[in-house]
C-alpha cells in the first residue's frame, strides 16, 4: 500500500503567512495562486484512505501550531468519514526543525504496518 509520511515538512498554508513565517521557505514551497483554490488540507486529504503520517517538531517556526492542528482535524474528519481514522496520525515532538531517531523509529514502525 502506498504511504505518505511528512518528516518536518507540513505546513498550513494560512497559519504559515499569519505567523509571518514565509521567508523560511524557499520558491519550491509554493505554487501561484494555489491557496485561491485549496487549502493545506484539501491538497493532503487527497491521499485519503491510504496511510499518511506527519511527524513535526512542536519548536519548529515552519510548522506552526494552528495550522497542524487545522490539518490534523480536517485529515481526521477525512479518514474518518472513509472508515480508516487509523491511516493518518499526526504526532508531534519536542523539538525544533529537525528529524530525530525516534522519528525515524516511528516512520518505519508505520511502514512496516501499512506496506
Amino acid at each position: 500500500m502506498i504511504n505518505c509520511i511528512d518528516i518536518c515538512c507540513l505546513t498550513d498554508f494560512d497559519s504559515l503567512i499569519a505567523e509571518k513565517g514565509l521567508e523560511g521557505h524557499g520558491v519550491y514551497y509554493y505554487v501561484p495562486r494555489l491557496l485561491k483554490h485549496f487549502s493545506t488540507s484539501d491538497i493532503n486529504a487527497l491521499i485519503a484512505p491510504r496511510p499518511h503520517l506527519a511527524l513535526e517538531g512542536i519548536r519548529d517556526a515552519l510548522t506552526p501550531a494552528a495550522g497542524l492542528d487545522r490539518i490534523d482535524r480536517d485529515l481526521r474528519a477525512v479518514y474518518g468519514k472513509l472508515g480508516v481514522p487509523q491511516r493518518c496520525k499526526l504526532s508531534r515532538y519536542d523539538v525544533p526543525h529537525q528529524e530525530t531517531a525516534e522519528m525515524r523509529e516511528e516512520a518505519l514502525a508505520w511502514l512496516e504496518k501499512w506496506t
